[in-house]
């Protein structure tokens, strides 16, 4: 055989018969076609070990940059490659196990022993290089997981912060809705207020003329002869008006008296007036009582009373006009039947006399 082989002529089931060797696998019909592969190459070329001891050292380099430790089964691999390795080299087989009986030449097992470590290292090159790769893998994973873990915890603050803008967002419109409610209850309250005031102010009013009206029922009148000097010095005044009384009739519905006479004397800038009768009926005060009605510009719906008298005798009656409140410029005066002490609604259905003024 010649002493120079290249890689490809060594066959790929010898290679296998030399790593199971070296794990200690070998059945006896393996050990036997082993031993006679060998005796048919009686040399290794030097260069492949060379080879693959040289990957090893770069592989080793390389790995050493990135790798604290090996774990400990490739540690003990590259050991006992290292063992085979240099006992190749030095011509020792004490690593190696013997393939075949003494009597067979030294020089194949030398160059078995030395294909034993060359697999031996190359087996080691590819064990570094598996756990190099699954290591890488692994790296590559626990950055992914880490990112993931940094995406999912950025997000979970997103919720977070989501969540709290909602909650400060629901508890404002709570409040929002708590103060409007209350304002809304704050104005109702104001209003029933202004509206019990309105109402109390208005039966204050009723009371002090309804009181007004009845002293004016028991109440001595004045002196006849009094009334018509006071009625004769308002005549005087320059804005004091004279009125003279017509039936107060409807258009189905006639006066209860068409017989009287008189007039009203009144100023509007004094608050003052008079009011004449001749031919009204006498009355009973205690059935009823004539009331004088005055309306200004605001209309027959702000009519206000002027007071109650009696007529007691046949014959010209004098009567003050005395308003319950201030009235504007008077447009018409009225007379009506009412109940004792009068009313602050008429009905009108016993109407007597009217003196509308002209202009």
């Amino acid at each position: 055989m010649s002493a120079t082989h290249n890689h490809n002529e060594y066959p790929d089931r010898l290679l296998e018969l030399l790593a199971a060797q070296q794990l200690g696998d070998l059945t006896h019909e393996e050990h036997e076609e082993l031993t006679t592969i060998a005796a048919q190459h009686d040399t290794l070329p030097e260069v492949l070990a060379e080879n693959l001891q040289g990957e090893l050292l770069v592989m080793l380099d390389q790995n050493s940059q990135d790798q604290e430790d090996l774990p400990q089964h490739l540690a003990q691999s590259l050991k006992q490659s290292g063992r085979v390795a240099i006992a190749a080299r030095s011509g020792r087989t004490a690593p190696i196990a013997s393939i075949g009986p003494s009597k067979q030449s030294s020089a194949p097992r030398y160059w078995i022993t030395g294909a034993a470590a060359a697999i031996a290292i190359g087996a080691s090159i590819l064990a570094i290089t598996a756990y190099s790769s699954k290591n890488q893998a692994q790296i590559q994973h626990t950055q992914e997981l880490a990112a993931l873990e940094q995406r999912i915890e950025s997000n979970n603050e997103l919720l977070e912060a989501s969540r709290l803008a909602a909650a400060q967002a629901q508890q404002s419109i709570q409040e929002l809705e708590q103060q409007n409610q209350l304002q809304a209850e704050q104005v109702a309250q104001l209003e029933s207020t202004r509206l019990d005031l309105a109402s109390q102010l208005a039966d204050a009013t009723s009371s002090l003329n309804d009181a007004r009206d009845r002293i004016a029922v028991y109440e001595t009148p004045l002196d006849p002869a009094q009334l018509a000097e006071n009625r004769r010095q308002l005549l005087t005044v320059p804005d004091a008006i004279q009125v003279a009384w017509q039936p107060f009739d409807l258009p189905d519905a006639p006066a209860e008296q068409q017989n009287v006479r008189g007039d009203v004397v009144w100023s509007d800038e004094l608050q003052e007036g008079y009011i004449r009768f001749v031919g009204l009926k006498p009355n009973d005060p205690n059935v009823e009582q004539y009331q004088v009605w005055v309306i200004d510009e605001r209309g027959l719906e702000q009519k206000v009373s002027g007071g109650v008298f009696n007529a007691n005798a046949d014959g010209e009656i004098i009567v003050e006009i005395v308003p319950g409140i201030d009235v504007g410029r008077v447009g018409l005066f009225a007379i009506t039947i009412e109940d004792p002490g009068g009313t602050w609604v008429p009905d009108l259905s016993r109407r007597v006399v009217v003196a509308p003024r002209d202009g």
